[in-house]
């Protein structure tokens, strides 16, 4: 595809009123390409129109900016001076999230259960009130109003006909809230029979239906869109914000059923860079094509800090992370409400992507992957850290600080290919993948399941069976006696404690118990107590906390609770033994660099790549000490090389594994093998 090799994207935030006619009064087309190509953009992502729901452009169907009618072609101009630049152009576009339709067409709106849309009510004060919080800039338009949807086909209409555009991108797929319009409810007696629920807690069949419905609801209005622009112009690439699968809980219904409407995905997120490694790793997994999109903001942290700019060694970094994994990085950059550009930051931009050019051309082969995280979007279910989103995002930060290769796949994605796989606290939402996860065991896998939402594939594949939820929160994990080695100092008397709420489950014929539960010495309705500041353990029991077994070929290892989601480096070395313990690895790639620093490998043809990039959060970045790495290449190769200056690197080859020492990385280095 034309896009395939186009890794430097920008896209600057334009959701600005127009309420002061200063407002966008000194945007200048000629400032926008300036520095476009300071910053060294090849495909720049520009508003058509914005969650305001003001459009940049004549408009029959909408509201067109008070500030753009004076040229009313200034964003086509624009569009026409970056093609002639040659930079590649995606059009904008934000759906539900339109504050001047919602406001027009009170019968669009989301609605709370009350009746109420998130701006307020028909009482003034109250809606003063409201409008103090931020959150009620934004209003929303619900996807099920068949008459939303046909304002958003037309605007789709005139945007086509306006904009010799190459590609789409449409913002916010996803419910801010449940919503209990009359057509939700209508379309909710459509899928299920019967009412939708007023009330709903979770863990609960009410919760797991329409949980389930906005996912199917949302990805039907999402796969309209696609296939509308497809309709119209079926060569032109479609991307929808994926960043909700990621960013949010269940409740949001953005998952496979948005990726599945997509060309190639990608989204806007936040947070620490072991979450955009994680990211990078799902986005580049389930991808109908590459490269996969990761934005990242200027601002720093986000785009709230409107004039406070992350340093150059932040950008690079943040880069760094996208290139190990080959994708393509798109930088957010917020226009002054007047119009205007800070010129330095694409100095700066520039300056960050100059870093990456010369890697460019080396973004090629089958990334090496020994263990799979199965990231289950649908098990997001609620905002506790023992979801799958936060389990599976630690759980990777764990395979990065041990330099073990890994992949997040999920139900869309091949999991065949993983010698080890490893699936957290997944749900009953879940429950249609479970065939393909039992086949993946019965074929010789290893799989590591944890909890007990997915009731079904639990007792299915341990042959455990379940009776009940305890009672008591905290617990600890007591291991057996010829298992003390694999729990680093736990013993039956010092049991590791863990807080959450466990399934107390029949032991199978077939299991081998590694774990026991043990309780405090009081439950949580008594009055008395053991010790005044904590509950340590008291009471040992039989009840499984840790089983192995065998299922067809393979094996299966199943926790009552999710030790993967601690953070404490105690916890990690356990989970890590216990895999270990069943799986016998014998790694693609070994290494004793510190643990902030992330190696992923490529295998080509005839050659190796191995990318190494340092998950520094500071501002200015520490370099890190030599270190060595060993990459099975069963075969002697031929040279190893530092990019891109291919100068010469000694190694060792021993044991089928090519071995050398790195140089002091600062940031990112990039090594070849040549077989």
């Amino acid at each position: 595809m034309w896009y395939s090799d186009l890794y430097r994207r920008h896209l600057l935030d334009m959701h600005i009123e127009d309420w002061n006619s200063e407002f966008l009064s000194e945007f200048s087309v000629e400032e926008y390409i300036v520095n476009l190509k300071k910053a060294q953009i090849n495909y720049a992502m520009i508003y058509f129109q914005s969650h305001v729901g003001l459009c940049y452009f004549p408009t029959k169907t909408g509201t067109m900016h008070a500030s753009l009618k004076k040229d009313p072609y200034m964003i086509k101009k624009l569009v026409d001076e970056c093609h002639k630049n040659s930079i590649r152009v995606c059009g904008y576009y934000s759906l539900i999230y339109n504050t001047r339709e919602h406001d027009k067409h009170p019968e669009w709106r989301m609605l709370s259960l009350d009746g109420k849309s998130s701006r307020g009510s028909k009482f003034e004060k109250e809606r003063l009130d409201f409008a103090s919080a931020k959150g009620a800039r934004y209003g929303f338009c619900c996807p099920s109003n068949p008459e939303y949807r046909e304002f958003v086909y037309r605007q789709i209409d005139e945007m086509l006909e306006f904009f010799d555009a190459d590609a789409f991108f449409f913002d916010m797929p996803f419910w801010p809230h449940t919503c209990y319009c009359k057509y939700c409810r209508e379309k909710y007696i459509g899928y299920t029979g019967h009412e939708m629920p007023d009330r709903v807690y979770n863990d609960t069949p009410e919760y797991y239906e329409i949980t389930e419905f906005k996912y199917r609801a949302m990805g039907e209005f999402i796969q309209s869109v696609t296939d509308y622009v497809k309709k119209k112009r079926p060569d032109m690439p479609v991307e929808h914000n994926y960043a909700q699968s990621i960013a949010s809980n269940s409740a949001c219904g953005c998952g496979e059923e948005v990726n599945a409407a997509c060309d190639y995905v990608g989204g806007d997120l936040y947070g620490s860079l072991y979450n955009h490694s994680f990211a990078c790793k799902y986005f580049r997994s389930v991808s109908k094509n590459q490269p996969f999109e990761q934005m990242f903001s200027r601002c720093k942290p986000a785009l709230w800090m409107h004039t406070l700019t992350k340093t150059t060694d932040e950008m690079k970094t943040a880069l760094a992370v996208t290139m190990a994994h080959h994708g393509a990085t798109l930088v957010i950059d917020a226009i002054d409400p007047i119009g205007t550009m800070d010129s330095r930051v694409y100095d700066r931009i520039g300056e960050v992507f100059e870093f990456q050019k010369p890697y460019e051309k080396y973004f090629s082969g089958k990334c090496i992957e020994d263990v799979g995280i199965y990231y289950g979007t649908r098990s997001r279910v609620n905002d506790d850290v023992h979801n799958s989103r936060e389990c599976c995002r630690i759980l990777g930060e764990t395979l990065i600080r041990a330099h073990i290769p890994f992949g997040v796949t999920g139900s869309v994605s091949d999991i065949s290919r993983y010698p080890v796989l490893i699936a957290p606290v997944l749900s009953r939402l879940e429950e249609k993948d479970n065939g393909r996860l039992a086949e993946y065991v019965e074929n010789g896998g290893v799989l590591y399941i944890s909890g007990c939402g997915n009731k079904r594939l639990v007792e299915e594949l341990t042959g455990n069976t379940f009776e009940r939820m305890t009672e008591e929160k905290n617990l600890y994990i007591a291991p057996t006696e010829e298992n003390y080695d694999l729990f680093g100092g736990f013993t039956k008397k010092y049991p590791l404690t863990f807080v959450g709420f466990a399934p107390v489950m029949k032991k199978g014929d077939n299991c081998k118990v590694l774990a026991t539960l043990t309780f405090p010495y009081t439950k949580p309705n008594e009055l008395k107590f053991a010790s005044i500041h904590s509950d340590p353990p008291g009471r040992a029991s039989a009840i499984p906390a840790l089983t192995v077994n065998s299922y067809g070929k393979g094996r299966v290892i199943w926790s009552a609770l999710p030790i993967e989601a601690m953070e404490y480096a105690e916890y990690r070395e356990i989970f890590l033994n216990i895999i270990e313990s069943v799986s016998k690895p014998k790694y693609s790639l070994l290494s004793d660099a510190p643990h902030d620093v992330e190696i992923v490998s490529y295998k080509d043809e005839n050659s190796f790549t191995v990318n190494v990039s340092v998950l520094c959060e500071e501002s200015k970045s520490v370099p890190v000490v030599p270190f060595k790495i060993r990459i099975k290449t069963d075969a002697k190769p031929k040279r190893v090389t530092l990019l891109p200056s291919e100068e010469d690197v000694q190694f060792d080859f021993e044991d089928g594994y090519t071995a050398f020492k790195t140089r002091t990385l600062n940031i990112f280095d990039m090594y070849k093998i040549d077989m």
